[in-house]
């Protein structure tokens, strides 16, 4: 079965990749870097040539209200009209659990507009929406700090592992149309706040976690059921205490983990030019190859352009904190999973590549000349 995976270098969508391929589809990463833009339709018609099913794992990459709406209403309009030109035979789109009760919320606004789109289509589709993943924790933290302190509302709460989504997905991928709506979580709930605390201390960080009834959540009030599936909602496996102990780093200052740049100067000889070991990267650490920079977080492997997209500083030699990496020349910060911009002066996104892993050998799915930088 030929299956275009449309984010294919993200998170998710780099995972599914893998999995998929694996169990012998054939398998296309879809983006940007590869040639293919669903924001403007560039190269859509002939990646979806004489594909079955077209799976949208994407992400805008930047969360300002009027941008992320634009984003996923362009870019999912782009891609039904192509599908139902190529004849797909399937659409699948990750959505997000909560997006008719959280309006609220820009983004979930955005996500709630995409799947309306893919309802009104042609197209045969099935809508899976995820609970929040364990490897956004930190990222929820982060958008509620103010000064050292996190105030979040004290709500129930049921993440999920981003490989428990992967499978579920690959499950509904292969299978037949839904022309409905799943849902999946984590197979244990939580209080918003005491999980943050419990990950926080983990990780040595000093900032205090505040229960705060008014706080927000990305804009969003929340209420008893705001973050959590309904009763029918398929459960993944993972429970948070395996996935925290195989991939919680303590940190030495507030907040902050210093990037160790992993075998720099090592005989690549036996590799190829785009190949890795993978264990030259201990988690935590980022590979510098070329113009491409290759990080070990959060239980997997990401690449972006190795350089700031702000005035060219160095990524290797920043920070990493979980999934975003600071820039040590003047605190720009990126997700290094999405390539999102978190925090300025940079304005422009960083280009990201697929990684795959065979065994004890890593590939950056994508040239590694082809990694260059934006001023």
């Amino acid at each position: 079965m030929r299956i275009v995976v449309v984010g294919g270098s993200g998170l998710i969508g780099s995972k599914l990749v893998t999995m998929l391929t694996g169990d012998g589809h054939d398998v296309v990463a879809a983006s940007r870097r590869s040639g293919v833009d669903a924001v403007t339709g560039e190269g859509l018609a002939g990646a979806l040539r004489g594909a079955s099913v077209v799976v949208d794992v994407s992400n805008s990459p930047s969360f300002e209200d009027a941008a992320v709406m634009k984003f996923f209403k362009t870019s999912t309009h782009n891609l039904l009209t192509a599908e139902a030109a190529a004849s797909v035979r399937h659409h699948v789109a990750l959505s997000v659990v909560g997006t008719g009760r959280l309006l609220q919320s820009g983004y979930l606004r955005a996500k709630f507009a995409q799947e309306k789109l893919i309802k009104e289509s042609s197209v045969p589709y099935s809508i899976i929406q995820a609970t929040q993943f364990f490897e956004f924790v930190t990222t929820i933290a982060d958008a509620a700090t103010r000064g050292t302190a996190i105030r979040v509302p004290p709500v129930p709460f049921q993440p999920v592992a981003a490989d428990d989504v992967v499978r579920a997905v690959s499950k509904i991928v292969t299978g037949a149309p839904l022309n409905g709506t799943v849902e999946i979580g984590g197979p244990e709930r939580f209080y918003l706040d005491g999980l943050l605390q419990r990950v926080l201390g983990t990780r040595h960080d000093p900032r205090e976690v505040i229960a705060d009834s008014h706080a927000r959540y990305f804009g969003a009030e929340l209420n008893e059921r705001s973050l959590v599936p309904g009763d029918e909602a398929e459960l993944g496996e993972i429970r948070f205490d395996q996935w925290l102990g195989r991939t919680a780093q303590p940190i030495a200052n507030p907040n902050l983990q210093p990037a160790v740049g992993a075998g720099t100067g090592r005989e690549r000889a036996t590799l190829k030019e785009n190949e890795f070991r993978v264990g030259e990267v201990p988690p935590g650490s980022v590979l510098l190859m070329g113009d491409v920079a290759i990080f070990s977080v959060e239980g997997g492997f990401c690449a972006t352009q190795a350089m700031c997209t702000h005035r060219q500083g160095p990524l290797s030699e920043g920070t990493i904190d979980g999934s975003t990496v600071t820039c040590p020349l003047h605190g720009a910060q990126f997700n290094v999973w999405t390539g999102a911009v978190l925090r300025g002066p940079a304005k422009e996104p960083l280009k990201t590549y697929a990684v795959t892993v065979d065994g004890e050998v890593g590939r950056v799915e994508f040239p590694v000349a082809d990694a260059v930088q934006s001023a």
